[in-house]
């Protein structure tokens, strides 16, 4: 097990512009401190600031605050690697150990691995409504399963489901065709469907992945949200085309 000692570890941020190979200045990484304190004090309820969404935490200007600020502001391994579950990846993509690990100087991604199961330990000792679960090849923020009734009251799903004619057109290629990639998805629908493909990730009906033969190429499939949505326990349950032909 980890020992807790913050003043050994440290997240791995820069105040001074990153700049790329061709030494021009690139975007701020998404896990900045700034960004993983006010998502760690969101998820806590020690503060009333709302974390910065992902795609406006690329934005956020670090450059004003002193290093010294900056390191004064030392954050725990396991309390980084709750934040960046918390704000997650923009393409909705779970984040890996190996990703994890990449910001926390000195922490391996299996002691990642042992931090989640620490983090899950001390959820259900104090009967938290969230768990880290295992999806692919990372691990995401989840509502534990004894809520989904909650959920679905809360939520409701009319709201949920109301998609236009064209995103339920592109979520039906992928659903009986996945694991499919956006290429493939535009050549049945005859035309680009990337926004489209990105919008029902955001709302969890999609999921991505980036096999490791071609990560430049991510396919996509299903959630477990979809099936839930449309009453199925896998895509296998989907009416086949003779069923809807009988209709």
């Amino acid at each position: 097990m980890l020992a807790e000692t913050p003043e050994t570890y440290y997240l791995r941020v820069s105040n001074a512009p990153n700049k790329d190979e061709s030494g021009s200045n690139a975007k701020p990484g998404r896990f900045s401190l700034q960004n993983l304190s006010a998502a760690f004090a969101r998820l806590t309820g020690t503060s009333e600031a709302k974390a910065p969404s992902a795609d406006v935490a690329e934005g956020i200007d670090e450059s004003h605050e002193s290093p010294e600020s900056a390191s004064s502001k030392i954050l725990s391994p396991r309390m980084i690697v709750e934040g960046m579950l918390f704000v997650g990846n923009a393409d909705g993509r779970p984040l890996s150990s190996r990703e994890m690990a990449a910001h926390i100087r000195d922490v391996s991604p299996l002691e990642v691995e042992t931090l989640i199961d620490e983090l899950n330990a001390m959820y259900a000792a104090t009967d938290t409504a969230y768990r880290i679960v295992s999806e692919g090849k990372g691990y995401r923020f989840v509502l534990d399963a004894k809520f989904d009734a909650v959920r679905q009251r809360f939520h409701g799903r009319v709201r949920e489901v109301k998609l236009t004619p064209k995103a339920i057109e592109v979520l039906s290629v992928v659903a009986y065709r996945q694991p499919i990639n956006a290429e493939e998805v535009a050549h049945f629908r005859g035309g680009r469907s990337h926004k489209l493909l990105n919008q029902l990730v955001r709302r969890g009906l999609l999921r991505l992945e980036r096999p490791e033969s071609s990560p430049r190429k991510p396919i996509y499939l299903t959630t477990d949200r979809f099936n839930t949505l449309f009453h199925i326990n896998s895509p296998q349950d989907l009416p086949s085309s003779k069923d809807l032909d009988d209709c």
